[in-house]
């Protein structure tokens, strides 16, 4: 895919990392969210505020993968550690449990901020585009790596040689 074919940062982990952390976070968030609203009303706001937290992390996956808006996304990630904060003091005010399940969701979000930053530094956006949009649009022509993907790797390897020649 486009993603393991632009430039990413030294920490960024490894695919297989992604699956297991996710499911044991909204694990977490669920069991965090159903106690404060097992122990507040419904729709006070707390609830609310972790429907609007929640509503942004849904955003997040098709505007850096599907769209790669890296930094609109990261634009949502910033939004999302704002958001984090609110719930994570009202969540610790009706139930203080509820908060700390949400903790590793804090250090993940935060991590993946920072990621999200320095995928933005690495590819940035030039007339509308970036590397990312430039090798999804490659990868849509058929399956693997083809002549136009070769070419454009060509071209990146050319200017590179040509910027190392010149230093």
């Amino acid at each position: 895919s486009w993603y393991k074919r632009i430039p990413l940062p030294s920490f960024t982990p490894p695919n297989w990392v992604f699956a297991p952390v996710w499911t044991t976070l909204y694990g977490l968030m669920g069991v965090a969210v159903s106690r404060v609203v097992r122990a507040g009303t419904p729709m006070d706001n707390a609830v609310k505020l972790w429907t609007v937290h929640y509503g942004l992390n849904l955003l997040w996956a098709p505007l850096f993968f599907g769209l790669q808006r890296f930094k609109t996304a990261l634009g949502i990630n910033i939004m999302l550690l704002a958001t984090l904060a609110g719930v994570l003091k009202q969540f610790y005010l009706i139930d203080p449990l509820s908060a700390y399940l949400l903790a590793p969701y804090l250090l993940w979000l935060s991590y993946a901020t920072v990621l999200n930053w320095a995928v933005c530094r690495l590819n940035p956006t030039v007339n509308g585009n970036n590397k990312a949009k430039i090798q999804a649009g490659l990868c849509a022509f058929g399956d693997g790596y083809n002549d136009a993907m070769f070419q454009y790797d060509l071209k990146q390897l050319q200017i590179a040689a040509a910027s190392y020649a010149d230093t």
